[in-house]
């Protein structure tokens, strides 16, 4: 399977949850426990302006990588998180932003492993903000099997970054996505009440 070529649906997916949002939640505890709502939206902006940039090779800014300065709660957030998801599946559909390195500001990986990472970041926080906003997204199977394949194979980097959290138990007959949530650290069932 050709993720490139999922990156379109899947941002689309995703801003359908983030255009679901009420305002008025941004208090709300999040599957992510490091965020609350308004915390998430925050980074969740951030992070997708970021890699957009890594994919066209453009340079983060060395003080401020991922925008977590800014607050754009503060503003039409929904519109500029929507844009970016637009543009990060833009730039990661392209199969030559696949190809060779590009630069994190720590130096050169991988750009399949981070045209990957930018998947998994746009289905986890999709999925973070749908659960706690009482809302649904889904994943196909092949899309969350290879999901669950890529966060698998960097967790424990993931889990030294604090990207990932310890990874919960999912039992068997579960999606593939369920599993993927549960390698990432989160609790498919988790539920605001």
């Amino acid at each position: 399977m050709n993720l490139a070529d999922r990156f379109p649906r899947t941002a689309q997916d995703v801003i359908a949850v983030v255009k679901g949002v009420d305002t008025r939640d941004l208090d709300r505890p999040t599957p992510c426990t490091d965020f609350e709502l308004r915390a998430l939206v925050n980074h969740f902006v951030g992070t997708t302006a970021a890699l957009t940039r890594v994919a066209h090779r453009q340079p983060l800014d060395a003080t401020d990588p991922y925008g977590s300065a800014k607050d754009p709660v503060a503003g039409d957030w929904q519109s500029e998180l929507s844009g970016n998801l637009q543009q990060l599946a833009a730039a990661w559909s392209d199969v030559d932003a696949w190809a060779g390195t590009v630069d994190m500001g720590g130096g050169a990986m991988p750009a399949t492993m981070i045209a990957e990472m930018s998947l998994a970041e746009m289905l986890l926080h999709g999925w973070d903000l749908a659960r706690a906003t009482d809302q649904q997204l889904t994943v196909p199977d092949d899309v969350g099997a290879e999901l669950r394949r890529s966060i698998e194979e960097t967790a424990e980097l993931g889990r030294s970054m604090g990207a990932y959290g310890d990874a919960v138990p999912v039992p068997d007959g579960e999606s593939e996505f369920a599993r993927a949530l549960g390698a990432s650290g989160r609790d498919p069932r988790w539920s605001r009440s």
